[in-house]
């Protein structure tokens, strides 16, 4: 279904999809796809943070992940902790350079606005889409989430913590942010 999703959506701008439902065999264009991978190590030593267990089943799963990807010439970066988050997004975005700049990109700070607002838009659906469950307990437009400021500066990296209804309804800005012009 999330390839489904994938098909469905426009081919502008590009588009970063990620988690363990994308399986290296149905993806249609290996040039446009990475494996982010945790060496056994690390993976053992997170998932005995998490739960106090290493968890036999997401081993193995690692495994059969990594085993395909290398079947259909998927490309795999192995990460064992050492890196930090810029530097694994610099290296996935060296991976990616040609399809980056072949874009298509936000070129106007209108697109970039547009852009910045379907993404909050989409947390706001998200989390009424959770709370439209029957056992949810709480109110949705009453939920603090963080999301992007929808300013359009291409500088601007700004999270901002709002209730999902005013963000529903208006714009996401940073303290002093102004949409730009």
């Amino acid at each position: 279904m999330v390839l489904d999703d994938l098909r469905g959506l426009p081919a502008s701008p590009l588009i970063v999809a990620e988690g363990t439902v994308l399986a290296p065999a149905l993806v249609p264009d290996p040039s446009r796809a990475v494996w982010l991978l945790p060496t056994p190590e690390l993976q053992r030593e997170r998932l005995e943070e998490r739960d106090g267990q290493a968890n036999r089943l997401y081993r193995l799963f690692a495994t059969v992940i990594e085993e395909e990807a290398r079947r259909h010439g998927m490309p795999i970066l192995s990460t064992d902790g050492s890196l930090g988050i810029e530097e694994t997004v610099d290296a996935v975005e060296r991976l990616f350079d040609t399809a980056i700049a072949d874009g298509p990109r936000a070129e106007s700070l209108a697109e970039r606005r547009a852009l910045l607002r379907e993404a909050n838009q989409a947390i706001v659906a998200q989390v009424r889409g959770y709370f439209a469950r029957p056992w949810a307990d709480g109110a949705a437009d009453a939920t603090l989430r963080a999301f992007l400021c929808e300013c359009g500066d291409p500088s601007c990296d700004a999270d901002v913590a709002l209730p999902v209804g005013s963000v529903a309804a208006e714009p996401a800005l940073a303290p002093g942010h102004r949409p730009a012009p």
